[in-house]
């Protein structure tokens, strides 16, 4: 769904995408920790069981991929991208009175308050220009 907010709708929108975040997050940090376990059993090389503990493993990491696949995608059915999940930074196509621009959202920011012109995504955030009384 190709969709545009305005400064006030994409902050409203951003409890939504906190949650969304917030599982995405989750699944980040649990699945760095299996991939870590992982690590350190093929580094063991304890052949006892090692199989079925690796097994395991991949069958965990695989349900988090899937889980961060899913998160990715709510957040594409809203028409946002993410363009980086360390720190998880979100873009949302927006309108201001100068035209079109992408509020750029990233974890732990409490609004939307950063953005740039479409076509910068890869350039530094810049704080948002609010006019007073806005």
């Amino acid at each position: 769904m190709k969709r545009s907010y305005t400064l006030p709708e994409a902050n409203q929108v951003l409890k939504l995408v906190r949650a969304i975040a917030a599982e995405l997050l989750e699944r980040r940090t649990a699945r760095r920790t299996l991939a870590k376990q992982r690590e350190q059993l093929e580094a063991a090389e304890t052949p006892e069981g090692l199989r079925g503990e690796l097994a395991e493993l991949d069958a965990r990491i695989f349900e988090h991929d899937e889980g961060l696949s899913r998160c990715r995608l709510e957040l594409e059915d809203l028409g946002m991208t993410v363009l980086r999940t360390n720190p998880l930074t979100v873009h949302i196509p927006g309108t201001s009175r100068s035209g079109p621009v992408v509020f750029c959202w990233q974890e732990g920011e409490s609004s939307v308050c950063f953005g740039h012109p479409p076509g910068q995504e890869e350039h530094q955030r810049r704080p948002l220009r609010v006019a007073k009384g806005a």
